[in-house]
């Protein structure tokens, strides 16, 4: 008896440590990527994020939306129908960005063939790169439903998808993961899948790209719907869109912390005027994530980092650090339901 008992009680600590094994994970939410005709111009692409670099490279994640199509085989131009060469995001991955939206109004901006096209640049990104990035928001098969990216970071699993609310284009593309928040069937069958699949991963985000443009107030009904995610299961709503700040919030489900930013205006982009007006943030938070008996996620800190993109003497337009926090709103942290 006492062999077996002392047998017993190491392995019984040692899968005690397994379950409660707790790691920080940080993460950074940065907002649109665009490529206006002033991004594209100088040729020089990695040293508009040199002011930014150092922040990015720190943390365990950095994310971003890509408002354009990659298409090699056309030129690279800005607006109204964005397209950039492969080289234009490469820069963005070796200054320290890992995991990008794809689901976007602008990514079918050249029709189908450019989401074939860009979907084609991002996987050989991924093969160059290998684990370091990530993309999600574009599918090859249309039979196939919403995908989640799964990201390993520390032994721990974390879920990204990016979905848009709508496309530029006349035509729906199925190749574009999308549900319009105002559309009822689109709004349930994208909670229903969060609430299905966000349990499997230690940490779940939604990238969400949608709203009112240049508000800085968020839509009521975006602000329900972002709820309702929290609700089925998502730690992070990261949402994009509007190009200029709408602020965030948290949200106490079970006990646990929830993020929701409701627009982090622009990373880097041409619309560098009107005081200011179009800025954006970095939002840097830890979550500390558990392994307990299915895993738990809660906010540990945050920290909102204002930034600007602004032209040089030189032309070239860079991303910025500013002291304008104070536009940044912060509501009143909530209880969840």
């Amino acid at each position: 008896m006492r062999a077996s008992k002392f047998f017993f009680i190491p392995v019984f600590f040692s899968l005690s440590i397994l379950i409660f094994a707790e790691a920080e994970i940080t993460l950074t939410f940065g907002g649109d990527i665009m490529s206006h005709s002033v991004n594209l111009l100088p040729g020089d692409f990695r040293t508009p994020y040199i002011g930014i670099r150092g922040l990015l490279e720190s943390d365990d994640l950095s994310f971003a939306n890509l408002e354009f199509t990659i298409d090699d085989m056309e030129p690279m131009r800005g607006y109204p129908r964005f397209n950039v060469h492969r080289e234009y995001v490469e820069a963005a991955i070796d200054s320290g960005i890992e995991v990008f939206s794809l689901a976007n109004n602008h990514v079918n901006d050249l029709g189908v063939s450019g989401i074939f096209q860009t979907l084609r640049a991002v996987r050989d990104l991924k093969t160059e790169y290998g684990e370091r990035v990530h993309f999600s928001g574009l599918r090859g098969n249309v039979r196939r439903g919403f995908r989640v990216e799964s990201i390993n970071i520390k032994g721990f699993e974390v879920g990204f998808i990016a979905v848009t609310q709508f496309l530029n284009r006349l035509e729906e593309s199925p190749y574009v993961f999308k549900a319009d928040y105002e559309r009822k069937a689109e709004r349930k069958a994208l909670l229903e899948f969060v609430r299905r699949t966000s349990g499997g991963y230690d940490i779940f985000i939604l990238s969400y790209h949608g709203g009112v443009e240049y508000s800085r107030v968020p839509d009521p009904k975006k602000v329900a719907f972002f709820h309702e995610a929290v609700e089925a299961g998502a730690d992070v709503v990261y949402s994009h869109h509007p190009h200029v700040n709408q602020g965030y919030e948290i949200v106490r489900r079970r006990g646990l912390r929830k993020l929701i930013i409701f627009s982090a205006g622009n990373l880097l982009s041409g619309m560098t005027g009107n005081g200011g007006r179009y800025d954006g943030a970095l939002f840097r938070v830890v979550f500390s994530v558990g392994h307990r008996l299915g895993g738990s996620a809660t906010l540990e800190s945050l920290r909102v980092i204002p930034v600007a993109s602004r032209k040089r003497r030189d032309g070239l337009v860079v991303v910025t650090l500013t002291e304008d926090a104070g536009k940044i709103k912060e509501y009143h942290e909530v209880e969840g339901k």
